[in-house]
């Protein structure tokens, strides 16, 4: 198995795995498990956050797997 292909696996488990939390975290807040003063601020909070975060990671590991590939590992 080629480096890049390990990487894409990669990519996938930890985009899938921030999706997780983030569902968790918006269902505990939704549901009202977790006490908050304003449930639209942190649920917007929680989207924005987890977006960036889903964004950064995958676009990061994307690009180490299209250099992988360049250079052909």
């Amino acid at each position: 198995m080629r480096k890049s292909t390990r990487i894409l696996i990669l990519t996938v488990v930890i985009e899938l795995l921030l999706l997780t939390g983030a569902v968790y975290m918006i269902t505990q807040t939704a549901s009202g498990a977790w006490k908050t003063f304003n449930q639209a601020e942190a649920l917007d909070r929680i989207y924005t956050t987890m977006g960036a975060a889903m964004g950064g990671v995958g676009a990061a590991f994307l690009f180490l797997a299209v250099v992988l590939r360049i250079k052909g590992q």
